[in-house]
């Protein structure tokens, strides 16, 4: 192997810098699959460019790729090579965001059966889409917190005004309950399972889904895409920054700001 001293002495280098086991571990390979590739080529330009398209090839995770041409870079300045490899950007994907029309259709699904599971169904995506709630919140909300005379949402002691599509089904879906259980969103099943307990997250994931499966075309629909909707909605209606953090609950200003550039 024409790089077998080379790397003797890299390793040296490498243990020199008091790395951790598993760090040093891995620029070895590495550096070792690097050299394995190379054979008996020179380290020009020219091979390293090929050896760059190669990884392209060979792996489809941009981190992989980066990973490799960041221990191969070290193993260049080591060799005092002044060519180096620019690492592979990710690029951010955009937000999945329904249109009006799509998320109608969704919405409207509910209705289509008659049923106490549909009714509940329907207040739960009304109500998860118009108040921005995330899906952690929305499965521990208790009855008591919902203000019939106001036509409110009571939210860590903040009202959150439920909009009239929204309120009625709400409405139509406490009006069939003839339970005892505080939560407001609960398992409606003919096995009565978890009777005195709230819908799970999951749950709730598989009620999205299973409506999603009934567009044509379907559509991939899951929480965030119905949260990415209103504050797409929100903003196209003149809402601003500190508006967007009011609607969606954003802890921070900060968090509501790189939320609102990239929708």
């Amino acid at each position: 192997m024409q790089y077998k001293t080379t790397l003797t002495a890299y390793k040296k280098y490498l243990r020199s810098l008091k790395l951790r086991s598993s760090t040093l571990q891995n620029y070895i390979w590495h550096t070792e699959q690097f050299l394995s590739w190379l054979e008996e080529k020179s380290m020009t330009q020219t091979n390293l460019k090929t050896y760059y398209d190669f990884l392209l090839k060979k792996y489809p995770k941009i981190a992989t790729i980066n990973l490799h041409l960041v221990t191969v870079n070290k193993f260049l300045n080591f060799n005092k090579k002044r060519f180096r490899f620019d690492l592979l950007t990710l690029k951010e994907e955009p937000l999945a965001i329904l249109t009006s029309t799509q998320l109608q259709k969704f919405l409207e699904l509910p209705n289509k059966i008659s049923s106490p599971v549909a009714i509940r169904d329907k207040a739960l995506l009304e109500l998860l889409y118009s108040t921005g709630l995330k899906i952690g919140q929305l499965v521990k909300l208790e009855k008591k917190y919902i203000d019939n005379i106001k036509q409110e949402l009571i939210f860590n002691d903040h009202q959150i005004t439920i909009p009239p599509l929204a309120w009625a089904a709400v409405e139509k879906y406490l009006a069939q309950r003839q339970d005892d259980n505080p939560w407001l969103f609960i398992n409606l099943d003919r096995a009565n399972k978890n009777i005195d307990k709230h819908l799970s997250v999951r749950s709730v994931e598989r009620i999205i889904s299973k409506y999603a499966q009934k567009l044509k075309p379907v559509l991939r629909i899951n929480p965030q895409v119905l949260r990415n909707t209103l504050a797409s909605n929100l903003k196209q209606e003149g809402a601003q920054i500190q508006g967007l953090k009011a609607a969606l609950h954003f802890k921070t200003k900060v968090g509501a700001k790189n939320y609102w550039h990239k929708i």
